[in-house]
């Protein structure tokens, strides 16, 4: 299981590759706006929205080189499905933080 409390700076299994990095970087770049609207769909308990944001996020984690992005991201979306409270603010808080670790 990959831990909402390891701090260490997450990279792109492609952050080496030379062709990859003008698209590796535009996508870093939007990381705060996803995570803003993440947070503020959380909040407002938008569920629809952040089933949305979630499943976004899983598609693009392992397009970009993020292969748990993906899971997490995933877990999210099925914690919206299941409407299950304790699971929608773990998964939350898990791809908020995973999100925030994220550098080109």
């Amino acid at each position: 299981m990959i831990s909402a409390q390891n701090l260490e700076p997450v990279r792109s299994e492609y952050a080496d590759d030379e062709d990859f990095a003008e698209l590796l970087e535009m996508f870093t770049e939007e990381i705060p706006v996803r995570r803003q609207r993440l947070e503020e769909a959380f909040n407002t308990q938008n569920m629809e929205e952040l089933k949305t944001l979630s499943h976004q996020l899983k598609g693009a984690g392992g397009g970009y080189g993020f292969p748990d992005l993906s899971v997490i991201a995933a877990r999210l979306e099925q914690a919206c499905k299941d409407n299950t409270p304790e699971e929608l603010s773990k998964g939350y808080q898990e791809l908020h933080s995973y999100l925030g670790r994220i550098t080109p």
